[in-house]
């Protein structure tokens, strides 16, 4: 046998064996048995009701870091809101020692955004407005005519929900009642 012809069948043998023994194809699942997985992260968004975004907040006041003494809400919004009352990023116009910021939930954490203008509006008080949750499912119906997704704004007393829509709609509703306005 020719040189050459020796090294093109010693080529094509391991070939064949790489691909026989698996060095080269994925696994139905990716990670079971070995060779290719696929390590892109995950783009599932995770959605989060207000009052447990409110809790977490809570607890990290209680381990000391983050400050909410002497806060005053006045002004709540929550993005990408499903029908189910649960938002993707919520975000707090909070006033503090006579000073504006955010207070932004996405993704699992709480972050502070300082903000060099006022914050206009009344407090909110979060003990006694509606959790978008409950108005939700208070006017599933309304609301779901709005579309899968909409952004809600709690400001002076009145929720308001806009849609997704090329000619957005609203709704808005009282903060404590749940009323239509």
């Amino acid at each position: 046998m020719k040189p050459s012809h020796t090294i093109a069948l010693l080529i094509f043998c391991i070939l064949a064996f790489s691909g026989v023994s698996g060095c080269t194809t994925t696994s139905a699942d990716g990670a079971a048995g070995g060779g290719i997985r696929d390590v892109t992260p995950s783009t599932a968004e995770e959605k989060t009701h207000l009052d447990a975004a409110l809790t977490d907040l809570e607890v990290l006041a209680g381990e000391g870091f983050e400050n909410i003494t002497g806060m005053e809400v006045v002004t709540v919004s929550g993005t990408d809101v499903a029908t189910a009352g649960n938002a993707s990023t919520w975000v707090l116009g909070i006033r503090q020692d006579g000073k504006p910021s955010f207070l932004v939930y996405s993704h699992g954490a709480w972050s502070r955004l300082n903000w060099n203008h006022p914050l206009d509006g009344g407090e909110i008080s979060m003990d006694t407005a509606l959790m978008p949750r409950d108005l939700y499912e208070m006017h599933a119906d309304a609301i779901k005519g709005l579309g899968p997704l909409t952004d809600l704004t709690l400001a002076n007393g009145t929720y308001t929900l806009r849609s997704h829509a090329p000619a957005p709609e609203t709704l808005s509703f009282d903060a404590q009642t749940g009323e239509a306005i």
